[in-house]
């Protein structure tokens, strides 16, 4: 009988999941658990990338994603899921700033539109926003959420720490407000390497396969038991093993359906638009 994807990702996340308990007890980093060979696997070999693929990933970087792990760990904090909607909500154009150097030589093939645009990082968090409310308002899941995110980072990166938060969430539930504040930080950090990566590997469309993955991790741990402290990291360990494989990868970029209909119902249609050099876009709301 054939194997189909849905098993084939619960097999890798089942796999990642026979890994040592402590592996984030103590607020322990989730890299110290990957080996050289590891770490290879997760980001690809240096000469796969080019030797510039990192450049962007200086001192700012480092800085800019220890400052996101913390607000993203704070906002994994909430106590249900109304409230963890109103604190990402309030923290997202804050979240979006941030992650500039963070994605760093992610957003090379952005569409040129995106440096137009006055204040672009203020647009994409007005579009995640307006998304994120409708759906708050609605009694939406997270997991519809982290669809329709993911949708909108194909088009704009700056929104891939969101996508990372949504993930961290998704796979944690309600669980993340037991969590320390140093295990919540390690969370968001491993979801947002996960995201990383499959965009590295698998361009702009592979964060489409992030949902997927934490669909997978959510089912596989509560089948289980796996301690909520190590959920992320098997949700980050799942992703580079995904990332690895290029036709699976490609298979779970395809469009999320239920994430498209939500941009489109809440947010309109995301779009590409072509401006001339020097051009002005005024909006006027009326």
């Amino acid at each position: 009988m054939a194997v189909t994807e849905q098993e084939m990702l619960e097999d890798l996340a089942y796999t990642e999941s026979e890994g040592p308990s402590d592996m984030m007890e103590n607020g322990a980093d989730p890299w110290d658990a990957f080996g050289e060979e590891d770490e290879a696997e997760f980001f690809g070999e240096a000469d796969e990338f080019g030797e510039d693929e990192f450049d962007g990933f200086g001192e700012d970087a480092f800085e800019a994603e220890e400052s996101l792990g913390n607000v993203l760990g704070s906002i994994l904090g909430a106590e249900d899921e109304d409230e963890f909607f109103g604190k990402l909500l309030g923290g997202i154009k804050n979240i979006v700033k941030k992650a500039a150097p963070v994605v760093g030589k992610l957003a090379r093939g952005a569409a040129p539109i995106l440096s137009m645009i006055p204040h672009p990082a203020a647009q994409v968090a007005g579009k995640v926003a307006g998304v994120l409310g409708n759906l708050r308002a609605e009694g939406a899941s997270v997991e519809d959420a982290l669809e329709a995110v993911a949708e909108i980072a194909v088009q704009d990166r700056r929104a891939l720490p969101v996508v990372a938060g949504l993930a961290a969430r998704s796979v944690l539930k309600d669980k993340a407000a037991a969590l320390p504040p140093a295990q919540r930080k390690q969370a968001a950090k491993a979801a947002t390497a996960a995201a990383k990566t499959l965009v590295q590997q698998g361009g702009p469309k592979a964060i489409r396969a992030l949902p997927r993955i934490a669909r997978s991790v959510r089912r596989t741990a509560a089948s289980k038991g796996t301690p909520p402290a190590m959920r992320p990291q098997v949700l980050a360990r799942t992703a580079a093993k995904v990332a690895r494989r290029p036709e699976l990868l490609r298979n779970l970029s395809r469009p999320l359906p239920k994430g498209q209909a939500v941009v489109q119902r809440t947010a309109g249609s995301v779009r590409n638009i072509q401006v001339p050099p020097g051009a002005t876009i005024t909006i006027t709301v009326g």
